[in-house]
């Protein structure tokens, strides 16, 4: 049951910002807020997005696994609402909006195309560049993360699989937050004109790249992802710029660069744990994982629509509503996790849905586990404590996502 603070809370503006956005997008701690929702229920009707939110996370696992609820169809829903000639147009070829045997038979490809991905070398890279990195660092003077590591690192590694020079990619990377934004939960003219942007530029900047690597394949992942190696069938241009777009920037370099700044707040407001990771090199995964738990970059998955009447919790899904799941609510639900606001790196069983475990499960986490390792060995390894200048930090604001857009540490 919610505290009386719980509800005192929610009688005031912050129920009308979760109607508004639930993912309450800049808010320093929204977590309270979400289990006060979800101690009155598991799932809620939000005005703002006009879609079923699920907070609990029983309710989140069988909505990640139920084929009743379409991508495509909550895209119809935006090319109804927006006009055709939008991004949303575009998407219906992008793998997270995909549904059903055409979904199923693209995500064996990419699978199969990750699978030849050098992992000893591309964990050797990695260490190699946030060993560099992080050598500039003295003790005691602030520096700002984000520039530093977040931003490059995920460039870097994006990088070196598809074959992109990281200097070509800076102008790409001011359009990436457009393109995101017209993934997230709420749509206005304005995000809609942005995505339109971001995609025509991506048209611009990739195209060319995909006919050099038609007419001369090279030992990239992008290569590999031309042709389906099953029947030999080609994989469109407009498929494979949406590949491109949507798993390497939207869903790597967005949310990684996230997630780095996550790792390195979550050891400095944990100094205890921090200590224990500094003296045990085997928590670091599982720390990784409490990390993307208790604070994970994606917020919330990305909308679908029922395609018929869908009983959850108590309320009835009328068939052509929209839904998505609340991950950062579903990973705190005291239901399933012992102590949820507690951060805990030997936190065992973690099932967090950070990842998505279901029809749409993250393509990337294992480069996201990867990094996210790098990261934390490199911490762990080069100082004793790290410090955060709370006040001089600035929070990224953007529908669905949560990390820092400035980020002063200070380290010993």
């Amino acid at each position: 049951m919610s505290s009386a603070a719980d509800l005192m809370i929610l009688a005031s503006a912050d129920r009308a910002a979760f109607q508004l956005d639930p993912c309450l997008p800049g808010h320093p701690d929204p977590y309270p807020i979400y289990g006060a929702l979800g101690s009155e229920s598991p799932v809620h009707w939000c005005e703002g997005p006009q879609m079923w939110i699920i907070l609990g996370h029983p309710e989140a696992v069988a909505h990640m696994q139920d084929p009743r609820c379409s991508r495509q169809r909550h895209l119809d829903k935006l090319i109804e609402r927006f006009g055709s000639g939008h991004i949303f147009h575009d998407q219906k070829l992008d793998i997270p909006y995909m549904d059903g045997e055409p979904h199923a038979l693209v995500r064996h490809h990419v699978i199969d195309a990750f699978r030849a991905i050098n992992i000893p070398s591309l964990e050797a890279f990695t260490r190699s560049f946030i060993a560099e990195r992080l050598e500039s660092i003295a003790a005691g003077e602030p520096f700002d993360l984000v520039p530093l590591l977040a931003d490059p690192l995920p460039v870097a590694v994006t990088s070196e699989l598809i074959g992109v020079p990281p200097d070509l990619q800076q102008e790409l990377l001011k359009h990436v937050p457009s393109f995101v934004r017209a993934r997230g939960l709420t749509q206005t003219e304005q995000t809609t004109a942005s995505g339109d942007d971001a995609i025509a530029f991506y048209k611009q900047f990739f195209l060319p790249l995909i006919h050099q690597r038609r007419a001369n394949p090279q030992n990239d992942l992008l290569s590999r992802l031309m042709v389906d190696p099953r029947d030999g069938s080609p994989i469109s241009d407009e498929q494979l710029l949406l590949f491109i777009s949507s798993n390497f920037y939207s869903a790597s370099v967005f949310t990684l660069r996230l997630l780095v700044g996550t790792l390195a707040i979550a050891m400095a407001r944990h100094p205890g744990a921090f200590e224990r990771l500094r003296g045990d090199g085997s928590l670091v995964g599982p720390a990784l994982e409490e990390v993307l738990r208790w604070d994970p970059p994606a917020q919330a998955l990305n909308a679908s629509a029922a395609t018929e009447p869908i009983e959850l919790a108590g309320h009835t899904i009328a068939a052509g509503d929209s839904l998505t799941a609340l991950v950062g609510a579903a990973n705190r639900d005291p239901r399933v996790f012992d102590d949820p606001h507690l951060f805990r790196i030997e936190r065992h069983p973690n099932p967090h849905l950070s990842f998505a475990p279901g029809l749409h499960q993250c393509l990337g986490r294992q480069l996201a586990r990867l990094q996210g390792r790098a990261v934390l060995d490199a911490l762990r390894e080069r100082f004793r404590a790290i410090h955060c200048h709370e006040q001089d930090c600035h929070r990224l604001v953007g529908d669905r996502f949560r990390g820092f857009d400035r980020l002063i540490l200070e380290v010993q």
